[in-house]
Order: C-alpha cells, then sequence, then structure tokens
C-alpha cells in the first residue's frame, strides 16, 4: 500500500533567504531529472484542499478582526520525483505564509496541516498530519515558511504515478472549517 512511511517534517524556513536555499537544493534535482534523451516520468499531480487551504486561528470565542491571533495561507506545494526500483520518490515542498493578528501574545503560528495520498478516483490511501510553529521575529508581522517531505508511493506493474493524487491542506477544526466556507 502507498504511504509516506519517510515523510519527516523539516524545521520550518521563514523568510526570502532560506526559501532561496530550498529552492537551490530542488533545482538539481530537477535537472537531473530532466537530462538525458527521454522525457523524465511524470510525478502525482500535487493538489491543495480548497477548503483546507486557509485558517484563521481566534483567541477566545469572538470572530472580530481584533480577536485573530493570526492567519496561514497554504502558498504552494511543489513535488519533484524520481523512480527507483517501481517506486515513486519524491521531494514535496509545501509553503506557507503566515500573518500575525493582534490578539497574539505568543508571537507565533502553531498549526498542523496533512498530507494525502490518494488514487485518481479520491480514495485515500494515506494521510499523515505535521505540526509546524511559524515564528514572528523581531517586528515581523508576515513570514513565510516551508517544510520539505519526502513521499514515497511503490509502483505496481503497469502503474504509473498519476494514477496518484496528493492532497496538501490544513488540519481545521469544525468551527475553523465552517468559518473558512461561511467566507469564502
Amino acid at each position: 500500500m502507498p504511504g509516506i512511511p519517510d515523510a519527516v517534517p523539516g524545521p520550518a524556513r521563514a523568510g526570502r533567504r532560506s526559501r532561496r536555499r530550498t529552492l537551490a537544493l530542488i533545482l538539481p534535482v530537477l535537472l537531473a531529472a530532466c537530462s538525458g534523451d527521454e522525457a523524465p516520468p511524470p510525478c502525482p499531480q500535487v493538489l491543495r484542499v480548497p477548503d483546507a487551504a486557509r485558517l484563521v486561528r481566534f483567541e477566545g470565542p469572538g470572530r472580530d478582526l481584533t480577536d485573530v491571533r493570526f492567519e496561514a495561507v497554504l502558498k504552494g506545494a511543489r513535488l519533484a520525483c524520481e523512480y527507483d526500483d517501481g517506486v515513486m520518490e519524491g521531494v514535496l515542498e509545501v509553503t506557507f505564509e503566515a500573518m500575525r493578528g493582534p490578539a497574539d501574545r505568543e508571537r507565533l503560528a502553531p498549526f498542523a496541516y496533512f498530507v494525502a495520498i490518494a488514487t485518481a478516483d479520491k480514495t485515500v490511501l494515506t494521510r499523515e498530519v505535521f505540526e509546524l510553529a511559524v515564528p514572528f521575529e523581531g517586528n515581523r508581522t508576515r513570514v513565510t515558511a516551508s517544510e520539505e517531505l519526502s513521499p514515497r508511493i511503490p509502483l505496481e506493474p503497469g502503474q504509473s504515478a498519476l494514477d496518484y493524487r496528493i492532497y496538501v491542506g490544513f488540519s481545521l477544526t469544525p468551527d475553523e472549517l465552517r468559518y473558512n466556507r461561511q467566507n469564502r
């Protein structure tokens, strides 16, 4: 059964300088996949779950702008992959942007997000939750953070990575999900 046994969240990387380093590390993987005469094998499609691509965390029961601790947005998820002995091995970079709210006293945006691997017909085969805490250092009120994960999908003969989808989104409470749906 496909899984993410090697998916280990890396440390949060905040700011543009660190983000460039992350992209610089992925670039050789992408270039290596493009070398040679043959086109590289396809990667699974990576999709953001629309209702779970945003998180607004409030302090207390109020839902006024002054009650917002932080807001976070899933900015993107990119996958580079290669194949080895019938196994798709990937590097999945997930990027978030967090904005500090007026009710924040900790200078921190802690949240959980999920990565799920599903078949093309949307049957979820595995789902893992990862926790991330984005700090607001100094006087910063907006921070970008990225994490890298290493999904692996064993492929049966005749299967392609295109037979799978990777879904990414915030792990929301029922109230947070309802808020997202009411405030599209």
